[in-house]
């Protein structure tokens, strides 16, 4: 009797095993004959478009515009006398910046390149005389346009390496002693650095001999960007927690409801259902109607009308035209976002399992303390990616304060480009402002991924194991 053994079948390599730059162009980007098609595509789409916008930036391109009025897009009309104080507070957010990066996150190589890269580019290059680029077109360009450009941002540039290189190192040096203790004061300074920054550029009165009162009609450019985006995030934030602790005041599932059949064409039936939706909000329910109405009104209207209703409909029902209109607009950022952030801290709640409620409840906890050390803290860190992405686009909505006569970073740019002197210049003036604008987003989200990776990403990684 023979015995017969199943024939071997050669199985494929697997691509997911393979490493390497090229294993994974092919993994990704080549696997089969559309993806291969479709990369391609892309890939001419955009070697075209960059390389039309390199032509541009390198031979055509007048960076005039912004040499000639970077303090102006910097600061707007702030007292020249008085800009040490703006100075200031930067240096103070770029230190604790530094700071928390050495202690809750890392730096990695790609980072470290491009730092260096950037410090010898604003070092040496704009010592070259202009002269020393040659009379060809090109050199000619970049002595006479890009030269100048980056004289003007040297120093800005390398106050702020300096400034986050020596914040990271003492965060890091101060983690190493006690983490715990580096933790916390760091946090306190963050909190104490608020009100001092925001005094810093304000003033505290008109007759202070060291910090007299700059009126915010006078901010402008980044400077009115920046302190819009950070009041409507400190402020926001808080506000958004206490909307969705709220709104689920009530508890995260309701009682159905049973209605009869055309109810609402009996009029006698119009109570009993009213009140059966009564109940039905929870233990709280005015707060919680409150809360809800708030909630979805905000996020129902643009961002563009709560600017107008602040800037005109607010003065004209209070009676009084006293009303700052940087306050206005501050007022009303924060409580537009804060609907925003109470529905993803709400998201976030909800996906606490609910026994970690119910396992503070047997270890005697009450419902603040339950909700304060237990579900709150797990909740954010479960938010993190989402709160983050909402203040990206918060420091970016601040562009609309524009339509509404404050002169923030756009609002400057078009300012300029409507001169005489600089008709014409619109792409420059705005693709500055978008790099601008893109440095800042990313640095918020390179900072968010660090934190995640202490926090959050760690918690998600155990609970998929």
């Amino acid at each position: 009797m023979t015995s017969t053994t199943a024939p071997t079948v050669m199985e494929p390599p697997q691509l997911a095993h393979a490493t390497g730059p090229f294993a994974w162009l092919r993994r990704n980007l080549f696997r089969t004959i559309p993806d291969t098609i479709l990369t391609l595509v892309v890939a001419f789409i955009l070697v075209s478009l960059l390389s039309r916008f390199a032509a541009w930036t390198v031979s055509e391109a007048q960076w005039a515009v912004i040499t000639e009025n970077f303090r102006v897009l910097m600061q707007g009309l702030y007292p020249l006398d008085q800009a040490w104080r703006v100075a200031l507070a930067v240096v103070i957010v770029l230190v604790l910046a530094g700071m928390s990066l050495g202690i809750w996150g890392r730096v990695v190589a790609s980072t470290v390149v491009t730092l260096l890269g950037a410090a010898i580019l604003f070092m040496i290059v704009p010592i070259i005389d202009g002269a020393a680029w040659g009379e060809s077109g090109l050199g000619y360009y970049l002595g006479r346009e890009v030269l100048p450009l980056l004289q003007v941002l040297r120093l800005p540039v390398l106050v702020a390496m300096v400034c986050l290189v020596a914040g990271y190192g003492a965060g890091w040096i101060f983690s190493r002693i006690n983490r715990r203790a580096a933790s916390r004061v760091t946090l306190t300074l963050w909190l104490v650095s608020i009100p001092v920054t925001f005094f810093l550029v304000r003033g505290v009165g008109a007759a202070s001999p060291t910090l007299p009162l700059v009126p915010t009609s006078l901010w402008g450019g980044l400077l009115l960007t920046f302190m819009l985006a950070f009041v409507a995030i400190v402020c926001c934030f808080p506000l958004g927690i206490l909307l969705a602790l709220g709104r689920m005041s009530g508890g995260t599932q309701s009682r159905r409801v049973t209605r009869p059949a055309y109810w609402w064409l009996n009029p006698a039936q119009w109570p009993r259902v009213l009140l059966e939706g009564w109940r039905n909000l929870g233990h709280y329910p005015v707060i919680k109607l409150f809360c809800v109405v708030y909630i979805e009104f905000l996020r129902g209207v643009p961002l563009v009308t709560v600017f107008y209703t602040a800037n005109l409909i607010v003065p004209l029902a209070l009676g009084s035209t006293e009303i700052d209109a940087v306050v206005r607009a501050m007022v009303a950022l924060t409580l537009f976002e804060a609907a925003y952030i109470a529905e993803i801290v709400r998201g976030g709640l909800q996906a606490i399992p609910p026994g970690q409620l119910e396992a503070a409840k047997a270890l005697g906890l009450g419902p603040i303390q339950a909700t304060l050390f237990i579900t709150l803290p797990q909740a954010l860190r479960i938010v993190i990616p989402a709160l983050v992405g909402q203040f990206i686009t918060m420091f970016k909505d601040t562009s609309l304060v524009a339509i509404v006569g404050l002169s923030d970073l756009l609002g400057i740019a078009q300012s300029i480009v409507a001169q005489k002197e600089f008709t014409g210049r619109q792409r420059e003036a705005f693709v500055f402002v978008a790099i601008v604008y893109f440095v800042f987003s990313y640095g918020m989200s390179r900072a968010a991924r660090q934190l995640e990776r202490s926090g959050s990403g760690r918690l998600r990684q155990l609970g998929r194991g």
